[in-house]
């Protein structure tokens, strides 16, 4: 239940609330960042400043895994997708060969090429109506910094946290948030920004209460000051009474206590009111995930991704080397049962070692399964054998991504059989074939529900990627991904009638994605009768309570 305390005679700022909770702390103000000082200037060597450019990009991408390093005991691994996000405009070839092109044209120096073609896209994005589109150009303008300072060698100030603070900034950047040690950090509030920041998105996946967009107003705040951060009300006190802080104080008490409930019971399974049983499970990624599944009560892992153990290799990953990282990852969590997804990835996230085509759009191209049978003995076959020799270990099942019609399943389905068979004549004793299910994302398998549920052992619904392909929205292109969040009705009507097929065979249907953990959503997952949901850890003590909440 949420409480709305009456605040009279004291003053109160309004603001945007980007994540949840309550914070109280002294003030610790961040500096506006020194406008970049960039201008042109002839240069001398055109090939000098080229070489310039291209020693910037590899810095900043170095820079950009030191930051995501630094972030991965903190966030999930599909949180860590933006520092990928951030590696990929920085690997654009556009952005290099049209600053390459300005600086041919101008013959200037490379900062200011860089500063005038990074300006273009700010400005074409700050243009747009859709607020997540505008957002992006705080990350292009973000990314620009990092490079010009690069170029110039200058050094931003390190932001050093003697004591817990609430931070109170213009606005606050990935990189900066990076580097601050986060367990001083009480809360945020920022005068620019919006809920649809990637600032905002890892503050609320942190558990940091932050308000943003605030305003002028927050340029008045002095050293002094203490504040009040109230997520509820997306307001902000400033130097509020003793009496008013002793109500906050039990207030966040209070939510304190309720989380500290939540993850008690977390353990226990979510069963709703009226005796329906759902199983709440977490997706994972790497071994800090898995950790926090166990931690946060965690049914089983509902989505195993197992993209790292390629996009971390500079060659075609072994056998071998898929059987150790897996395992490394799977012991921290040993009784669970694992829904691996075989590789998902493709010319969006190309493999240093792979001399992939790039494609116009790679969201339809050969990826997932489609580029595992093209590259079959480079990097399906040892995937394969290196599960089937993990499953005598672990309770294992094996999701298939990608799977467009009954012939994709049936092949997969045949190279599982013909490794299977291999690693017994090797002398590896494999007792039986682990499940295998079919990640619903390709509208066509929701159309052919009968077919398909006689032939898949289990579903796992990839509500991103079905939500793409309905709208016809690549999800990765910033200027269509506003049209995924319509695709909700569509979405639970597909959910619901290809669930009620899916049980009628006796096969149990789950769902990941974005809608795994939307609440509202909740009540129609119950009502059909989703057999378990999948979700980051971080969520999973929450939803648990939703659901023993429900009818």
């Amino acid at each position: 239940m949420k409480i709305i305390l009456k605040i009279e005679k004291i003053i109160t700022l309004k603001g945007i609330s980007a994540s949840v909770g309550i914070a109280l702390g002294p003030i610790f103000i961040i500096e506006n960042e020194k406008p970049l000082e960039v201008i042109k200037q002839k240069c001398s060597s055109v090939e000098v400043e080229i070489d310039k450019l291209t020693s910037s990009l590899s810095a900043t991408q170095a820079k950009v895994l030191g930051l995501k390093s630094a972030m991965a005991n903190t966030l999930s691994s599909e949180e860590l997708e933006l520092y990928d996000a951030y590696l990929e405009i920085l690997k654009d070839p556009e952005l290099k060969a049209n600053t390459i092109d300005y600086i041919k044209e101008e013959k200037c120096n490379v900062d200011f090429a860089l500063q005038q073609i990074t300006s273009v896209y700010i400005y074409d994005l700050e243009a747009l109506d859709e607020p997540y589109l505008r957002a992006r150009a705080e990350d292009i303008r973000m990314l620009n910094r990092m490079l010009v300072n690069s170029i110039q060698g200058r050094v931003e100030p390190e932001i050093v946290l003697t004591s817990p603070s609430i931070l109170v900034a213009e606005s606050l950047s990935t990189n900066q948030l990076a580097a601050i040690n986060a367990k001083q950090i009480l809360g945020v509030v920022t005068a620019k920004g919006g809920k649809t920041d990637h600032i905002a998105i890892l503050l609320k996946s942190m558990g940091i209460p932050a308000l943003v967009g605030m305003g002028k107003p927050i340029s008045t705040l002095k050293k002094e000051s203490y504040l009040i951060i109230d997520c509820n009300q997306g307001m902000l006190l400033v130097n509020p009474i003793q009496e008013i802080v002793l109500q906050y104080e039990l207030l966040k008490e209070k939510q304190f206590l309720d989380f500290e409930r939540q993850i008690k019971f977390s353990q226990s399974k979510a069963t709703t009111l009226s005796g329906k049983e759902l199983s709440v499970c977490a997706n994972v990624g790497a071994i800090e995930d898995m950790q926090k599944a166990f931690q946060f009560g965690a049914d089983g892992v509902g989505l195993f991704r197992t993209e790292m153990c390629f996009l971390e290799s500079k060659n075609f990953p072994t056998e071998e080397s898929h059987f150790q990282k897996y395992t490394s990852i799977l012991k921290e969590f040993p009784k669970a049962l694992h829904t691996i997804r075989l590789l998902d990835f493709g010319s969006d996230k190309p493999l240093v070692y792979l001399k992939n085509k790039i494609e116009e759009n790679p969201a339809l191209g050969s990826r997932a399964l489609r580029l595992g049978f093209e590259y079959y003995k480079e990097l399906l076959k040892p995937q394969l054998r290196a599960l089937l020799r993990l499953s005598q270990q672990f309770n294992l099942q094996l999701l298939c991504p990608m799977i467009a019609d009954i012939e994709d399943l049936l092949e997969i389905k045949e190279k599982i059989n013909l490794e299977f068979y291999q690693l017994i004549n090797e002398g590896f004793e494999i007792r039986k074939i682990p499940s295998i299910g079919i990640m619903v994302e390709i509208p066509n398998i929701i159309l052919q529900p009968q077919a398909v549920a006689k032939k898949a052992d289990f579903f796992s619904f990839g509500t991103n990627d079905l939500a793409q392909f309905l709208m016809a929205a690549d999800r990765t292109n910033d200027r269509v991904a506003h049209y995924l969040p319509r695709a909700k009705e569509s979405l639970l009507f597909l959910i619901e009638n290809f669930t009620k097929v899916a049980h009628e065979e006796g096969k149990k249907v789950s769902v990941c994605g974005e809608l795994a953990s939307d609440e509202e959503c909740l009540s129609t997952f119950i009502r059909i009768g989703i057999d378990s949901l999948s979700m980051p850890p971080n969520l999973i003590p929450s939803i648990k309570e939703a659901i023993r909440n429900s009818p």
